[in-house]
Order: C-alpha cells, then sequence, then structure tokens
C-alpha cells in the first residue's frame, strides 16, 4: 500500500470515527420511554397517550408507553426512580404519585421531591362528583341531606385507598360534616362498573374519565371539583357553587425523570415536552378533555408540587387515612 492510500485510509477512518462519536453522544438517539404507573384508559394514560405523537415528533424518537401498575402509582414511580437516569425514562407523575403517596408511605424507600426532577407541568384536571342515576338525589345538596339523614350508609368508590379520587371525596366530607363509607377499586373502570351496576352510590372521578358517561347520561353529574366551570358541562356547578364555600380539588400530571440525569439530556426533555403540550391541536386537544394548562416553568411547578403534598399531607392526617 502506497503512503498516499495509507494516510488516505487512516483520514477515512479517523473521519468515520468522529462521525459514529458524534452520533453516539446525541440525545435522543433511541426510543424515550414513558412510564404511566396507572392502568390504560385512566387520566394519566389519556393524557400521555394525547400528548405522545407530538412529543415523538419534537424528540424525532419513537415513544414507549409503559403501563406499569399497582400500590396506588408506587410501583410505576419507583420503576422510573430506579431506572438508568441517561434521559431515557421519563414518568408521568401526578398528584397521586408526587404529593399524596409520599405522605401516605412514610416508611418509603424513595421520595419523589428527592429522587425525581419535574421535566414539564401537562396540566391540572378536576373532577365531576357524580352518583348512580337511581339514586334519589339531584343536586350535591341532596347529596348531602341524604348523607345526613343516613350517615355512613351511602357509598362511594375510588381508584383506590388513600388515591386523588378517595380524598376528594374525603376532603368534601370533611368540610360538609357528613358521613359515607369509602370503597376502595384497583382502579376507576372497576369502580365506574360497580357504580352503572348500582352496587355503589357516587364517586368522584376525573372529567378526563367521567366526561364520556356524563355526556351518554350513564351517570347523574352533581358538581365539579375545579374552581370555574367547565365549558362542555356549563350548567354544572362547581362544589364550592353548589353550597361547600372553599372547597377545590384538581390533580395535576406532568413529566418527571430521575434526579441525576444529566443537564443536556434534561434540558433536551424540557424542551421538547414543553414544544408538545404547547402545540396546537394537543392544546385544544386537552382542554377538551377538561385539562387546563398551569403555566409554570420547571422550578415553579417544583413548588406547586410541593404545596400540593403539603395540602393534602393536612388532610391525610385530619382524616385519619391509612394504607396497609
Amino acid at each position: 500500500m502506497t503512503s498516499f492510500a495509507r494516510r488516505t485510509l487512516m483520514a477515512t477512518g479517523l473521519a468515520g470515527l468522529a462521525a459514529h462519536g458524534a452520533q453516539a453522544q446525541a440525545f435522543p438517539n433511541r426510543s424515550v420511554r414513558v412510564i404511566v404507573p396507572f392502568p390504560p384508559a385512566g387520566a394519566a394514560d389519556v393524557i400521555t397517550r394525547l400528548l405522545s405523537e407530538a412529543l415523538s415528533r419534537e424528540l424525532g424518537q419513537t415513544l414507549v408507553i409503559e403501563n406499569r401498575t399497582g400500590s396506588g402509582g408506587r410501583i410505576g414511580t419507583e420503576a422510573a426512580v430506579r431506572s438508568t437516569p441517561d434521559g431515557y425514562t421519563m414518568l408521568m407523575g401526578s398528584q397521586a404519585t408526587n404529593s399524596i403517596n409520599p405522605e401516605l408511605y412514610r416508611d418509603s424507600s424513595f421520595d419523589p421531591a428527592r429522587d425525581l426532577v419535574p421535566v414539564a407541568p401537562v396540566g391540572g384536571v378536576g373532577s365531576i362528583i357524580y352518583v348512580r342515576n337511581s339514586l334519589e338525589v339531584r343536586t350535591l345538596q341532596d347529596l348531602l341531606a341524604l348523607a345526613r339523614r343516613r350517615p355512613g350508609e351511602l357509598t362511594y368508590g375510588s381508584a383506590g385507598n388513600g388515591g386523588a379520587s378517595h380524598l376528594s371525596m374525603a376532603l368534601l366530607e370533611s368540610m360538609a360534616g357528613i358521613r359515607m363509607t369509602h370503597v376502595p377499586y384497583r382502579g376507576t373502570a372497576p369502580a365506574t362498573s360497580d357504580l352503572l351496576a348500582g352496587r355503589i352510590d357516587a364517586m368522584s372521578d376525573p372529567i378526563t374519565t367521567a366526561l364520556p358517561h356524563v355526556m351518554a347520561g350513564a351517570v347523574r353529574a352533581l358538581a365539579l371539583t375545579t374552581p370555574q366551570r367547565f365549558p362542555a358541562l356549563p350548567n354544572l356547578p362547581t362544589v364550592a357553587e353548589a353550597g361547600v364555600p372553599g372547597y377545590e380539588s384538581v390533580s395535576y400530571y406532568g413529566f418527571f425523570a430521575p434526579a441525576a440525569v444529566p443537564a443536556e439530556p434534561l434540558a433536551r426533555l424540557r424542551a421538547a415536552c414543553a414544544a408538545a403540550i404547547a402545540d396546537p391541536a394537543v392544546a385544544r386537544q386537552l382542554e377538551e378533555q377538561g385539562i387546563v394548562r398551569l403555566g409554570l416553568n420547571p422550578e415553579q411547578f417544583a413548588a406547586y408540587v410541593a404545596a400540593d403534598r403539603a395540602r393534602w399531607g393536612r388532610v391525610i392526617r385530619d382524616a385519619n387515612i391509612t394504607v396497609n
């Protein structure tokens, strides 16, 4: 081989190595996983899938959604915490995973505030308090009056003991001075099924999953847990308007990553998530699902989560809510 040929081959090889190195360092260069710690068709799952196409486009990679369920969201949350902090795993976190569970499970080996970092808030979604159609009530005041006449007899379902749907009703009990019997389920779907079958009387369900049942007339909506009315249901009052002043229960959802993720991948994830959430088509779909954008940057979102955790921690302690 001539000296010129050797030099040419070496230059070509070095250029190839440099190109390979640049490609290996580019983020992301493979699919990104989002762990949803709740079952399919729940609010967290619906929100993640609404965002998936736009987020995949922004990242330039396939978005893999993994439903890792169990223990009220703790199993999926821990999976995200224990994942390699390289930017290729995110968690669709929520009020349940980042505010409520840490207050319920004080002996947990992980703490979302310490072990996760906010990537981007998606928004807040309220719930609809509804009852089975055969229950002899038409308004929230009717329900409260019936509960006062028959303390402990009326039942309400939830997606799990200590979850957001449970605490939403526990807060109503506390503020309205009533007592009902809580029936926990493993997810929203089985609770709703039992309500539709007349086995339980009431529940508080996120607008995202409650709206189809309300619009179909399968349940009787009584009030919204949000501070404002929902445009798709303009005649449905808020709980505060319906006679419990100061009541509000809004669950937030947002992307989180392991706390040790490097700055460059974190910045890339934050930019991609923010762009996907702001996409006009996505924003319209989220709004139709009753999801209100929070308008917070990651640092403000962290403060919002901390304040929400403190609030629900007080509700948990005041109601003496425990988990097995």
